[in-house]
C-alpha cells in the first residue's frame, strides 16, 4: 500500500498488502491514498488480469473526481493569470519585437520602432525608422478586427509626416543606401506575405531624391489600398520642387488613378491614367497623362500612351499638343523618344515633332534629334495664328513651307538648344509692300523666350512703292528681352545696292535710328524713291542718309549723295509749277540748262521732317551743250518732295515687327 496523508502530501508511505491479498499479489496490487486534511481516504486497485481501477473514499461527503478538477481548475487558473500578468506587463516589448522581426525579414532593416499602444482593435507606433533611417514616420496607427486580422486583413492604416530619402545606384532606386525591392522572388511573391490592406492614408509625406542635377523634393497627401503585391490609389496630390530651366520651380501633380503591382518574373509596374502636372509660374500644363512604369532587375522602362501638352495663357502661345512616347534605362543611361501632334483651330492642318534622344544620369547630360514634318501655309487654308493665336493678326497672309528640325542639349537641366525653322518659297504681303520666294534657316538657341544667334539671314524679293521688284536679304538676331537686331537689310535696287546700317526693334524702346547707305544707285530710280517727279538721267550715286523713327514719323537729315562719274540730269517741264516755268527770263535760262545738263559734279542733299516733307538740295557743275555753246554753269537748285515710299516702307515693317515682338513679350511674362 501506498499512502500520502496531508493537504501538501506532507507523509506517504506504503504499506504491503496481507492476508487474502497477499496471496493474490502476483496478480492485483493495491494502494491506499489518504488525504488526511480533509479525511479521504483513496484505494487503488488494479487488476492484472481484468485490468479494472477502483477508487473508494472514507469520508461519504467528498467523491475523489470533483478534488482532481477542483485542484487542475486551480492550477490551470493560477497559470492563466500569470500569463495574463507577464504578457500584460511586457506586451508592448514583445509587440516591438515581433514587429521588427518581421519588417526585417520583410527587408526593411535596419528597424528601429517603439510600439506606444496596443489592443485588440488597434495599436500605435511611433519613432519608426526603416532601411536604416532612410525612411522615417513619427507615427502610425493600425485599426483591424480581430478575426480579420487572422486572416491577414487589416482594415485602415494611417502614416503622418513620413519622411523619405531615396537616391540612385546603377538600375536600383536606393532607400537609405539598400536597393528597394517589391518582389522577392521571380514569381513575384510580395514580403509581406499576400497581406491585404483595405485602407493606408499618407498625409504630409515628404520626399527627398538625389539626383544628379540636383535634390528632387515632393510633399503629397493620398489614399492607397494593398493587396499582397498589388496597391491601388484613390487620389494623389503631389507638390514637386525640381531644377528647371535655370532655376528652382514647383510642380503641381495630382493622380486620381494609379495602382502598383508585381510582375512575374519579379518587378515592379506602376500604371496611372488622367494625371495633371502642373507648373508654378510657368504657363505651360500637362493632363490626362496616362501610362506605365515598368520595373525590374535589368532596368526601367516607362511608356506614356496619351497626355496634353498646353499653354495656359490668354490667348495662348500655341494650341494643345498630344504627346506620346517611351524610354528605358539601363545603369545610368536612359533612351527615350517621343512624338507630339498639334492640330490648327479649325482643324485645318496640323505640325507633327519627333523627338529621340538619351540622358546620363551621372553626369547630367542628355540630347534629343527634333525632326518635324513641313507645314504648308496657304492664303485660303492653314496660317501661323491657326497654330499660334498668341500672334493674332501681327503676321500678314502666308504661303510656303516651314519645317523644324535639329537638336537640343541639356547640362543639369540648362537647355542648350540647336534648332532650324527652314522656310521654302514663303511669300507674304504687307501694307504697302509684297515680299516673296522668301527662303532661309532660321537657327534658335532659346526657347523660351525664344532667342537666335546672330547672322541670320533671309532672302526673297520685295516690291514697295511701285517700284521694281527687287532681291533683298535680311541679316538679323532674335534677343531674349525679346528685341530683334537688325544687323543689315540689304536690297539690290536699280542696278545698286542699298544696305542699313545695324539697329534693334525694342517694344520698350519705340525710337530706331539707322544710316542708309546708297551705293551706284540709278539716278533716275533714286528721284522715284523720293518722291521728286520730272528728274532723271544718267549716273550712279553713292552716300548715306540717315534714318531715325520717333513715335510712328520718319525723320531724314544730313543726308547726302554724291554722283560716282559724270552724267547727265535731264528736268522735264511739264511736271513744273507753272509758277517755276513762268517765273522770268533767268528761270527760263535755267530750265533750258536742266533739259540736258551734261554735270562733271552732282550732290545731292537731303533733309526731311516728322511730317514727310522733305528739301532736296541739287548742287551742279558742268554743262548743257545746246545752250550758250556749253557754258559751264554752277547751280543749286531746291526741289521740295516728300519720302512717302521710303517712310511709309520703313515705319511699316517696324510697326510689324514691333507688334509681335510686343505680344512675344508678354507672352513670356506670363
Amino acid at each position: 500500500m501506498f499512502a500520502c496523508r496531508g493537504i501538501g502530501l506532507a507523509r506517504c508511505e506504503v504499506k504491503p498488502a496481507t492476508g487474502a491479498a497477499s496471496r493474490r499479489s502476483t496478480l492485483v496490487d493495491r494502494w491506499t491514498m489518504e488525504l488526511g486534511a480533509i479525511n479521504s481516504r483513496a484505494d487503488l486497485r488494479h487488476d492484472g488480469q481484468r485490468g479494472r481501477v477502483r477508487i473508494s473514499s472514507d469520508n461519504p461527503l467528498v467523491h475523489p473526481r470533483r478534488v482532481t478538477w477542483k485542484v487542475s481548475a486551480l492550477s490551470l487558473a493560477v497559470c492563466l493569470v500569470t500569463v495574463i500578468v507577464v504578457l500584460w506587463t511586457f506586451h508592448l516589448d514583445l509587440a516591438r519585437f515581433t514587429a521588427t522581426r518581421l519588417l526585417n525579414r520583410a527587408g526593411l532593416g535596419p528597424v528601429e520602432l517603439t510600439v506606444s499602444s496596443l489592443n485588440l482593435f488597434k495599436s500605435r507606433a511611433s519613432g519608426i525608422s526603416l532601411f536604416g533611417g532612410g525612411i522615417r514616420v513619427p507615427d502610425l496607427v493600425l485599426a483591424y478586427d480581430p478575426r480579420r486580422l487572422a486572416a491577414g486583413i487589416v482594415d485602415r492604416v494611417e502614416i503622418a509626416r513620413p519622411q523619405v530619402k531615396i537616391g540612385v545606384t546603377g538600375n536600383d532606386i536606393t532607400i537609405g543606401g539598400t536597393p528597394l525591392r517589391f518582389a522577392a522572388s521571380p514569381d513575384g511573391a510580395s514580403p509581406f506575405g499576400g497581406i491585404r490592406i483595405d485602407a493606408i492614408r499618407i498625409s504630409e509625406a515628404h520626399v527627398t531624391f538625389d539626383s544628379p542635377t540636383g535634390p528632387l523634393e515632393a510633399t503629397f497627401s493620398t489614399n492607397l489600398a494593398l493587396s499582397g503585391t498589388d496597391m491601388r490609389n484613390t487620389s494623389l496630390a503631389l507638390d514637386l520642387t525640381v531644377p528647371m530651366a535655370g532655376g528652382v520651380r514647383t510642380v503641381r501633380v495630382a493622380a486620381p488613378e494609379f495602382a502598383l503591382s508585381a510582375r512575374d518574373g519579379g518587378g515592379l509596374r506602376l500604371s496611372f491614367d488622367k494625371v495633371t502636372i502642373l507648373p508654378k509660374d510657368i504657363p505651360w500644363a500637362m493632363d490626362d497623362l496616362g501610362g506605365e512604369v515598368l520595373w525590374r532587375a535589368n532596368g526601367l522602362s516607362a511608356r506614356i500612351a496619351s497626355g496634353h501638352v498646353s499653354n495656359t495663357q490668354n490667348p495662348a502661345f500655341v494650341t494643345p499638343l498630344n504627346v506620346t512616347g517611351e524610354a528605358t534605362m539601363a545603369g545610368s543611361r536612359i533612351k527615350f523618344a517621343a512624338h507630339a501632334v498639334t492640330e490648327s483651330i479649325g482643324g485645318k492642318g496640323k505640325i507633327s515633332l519627333d523627338a529621340a534622344g538619351s540622358h546620363d544620369r551621372s553626369s547630367g547630360i542628355g540630347n534629343a534629334i527634333i525632326t518635324g514634318a513641313p507645314v504648308t501655309f496657304q492664303p485660303k487654308g492653314v496660317q501661323p495664328h491657326d497654330f499660334f493665336p498668341a500672334i493674332g493678326d501681327t503676321v500678314p497672309v502666308l504661303s510656303g513651307t516651314a519645317a523644324l528640325s535639329g537638336a537640343i542639349t541639356w547640362r543639369d537641366a540648362v537647355l542648350a538648344p540647336a534648332l532650324i525653322l527652314r522656310l521654302v518659297d514663303v511669300a507674304y504681303e504687307p501694307k504697302g509692300a509684297r515680299l516673296s520666294k522668301v527662303h532661309g534657316d532660321i537657327r534658335f538657341v532659346g526657347l523660351w523666350p525664344v532667342a537666335t544667334p546672330r547672322g541670320q539671314e533671309l532672302t526673297g524679293t520685295i516690291e514697295a512703292g511701285g517700284l521694281p521688284p527687287t532681291n533683298a536679304m535680311l541679316m538679323f538676331q532674335l534677343l531674349p528681352k525679346p528685341a530683334l537686331s537688325v544687323e543689315a537689310i540689304r536690297m539690290d535696287f536699280a542696278g545698286g545696292r542699298i544696305v542699313t546700317s545695324p539697329f534693334t526693334i525694342d517694344p520698350k524702346r519705340p525710337d530706331v535710328e539707322t544710316t542708309i547707305a546708297f551705293q551706284r544707285i540709278d539716278l533716275t530710280e533714286f528721284f522715284k524713291l523720293v518722291g521728286v517727279d520730272g528728274l532723271g538721267g544718267s549716273g550712279h550715286l553713292d552716300g548715306q542718309i540717315p534714318l531715325r523713327i520717333a513715335r510712328g514719323n520718319t525723320v531724314i537729315r544730313d543726308g547726302k549723295l554724291t554722283a560716282a562719274e559724270p552724267g547727265v540730269l535731264r528736268l522735264r517741264r511739264d511736271v513744273l509749277p507753272k509758277q517755276i516755268t513762268d517765273a522770268g527770263e533767268s528761270m527760263t535760262l535755267v530750265l533750258q540748262v536742266l533739259e540736258d545738263f551734261h554735270y562733271d559734279t552732282l550732290v545731292i542733299d537731303l533733309a526731311g521732317n516728322p511730317t514727310g516733307d522733305a528739301s532736296v538740295v541739287l548742287r551742279l557743275k558742268g554743262n548743257n551743250p545746246a545752250v550758250l555753246d556749253g557754258r559751264a554753269f554752277n547751280l543749286n537748285i531746291s526741289l521740295q518732295s516728300n519720302f512717302d515710299r521710303l517712310a511709309d516702307l520703313a515705319l511699316r515693317s517696324m510697326a510689324a515687327a514691333r507688334e509681335l515682338l510686343r505680344r512675344t513679350t508678354e507672352n513670356t511674362r506670363q
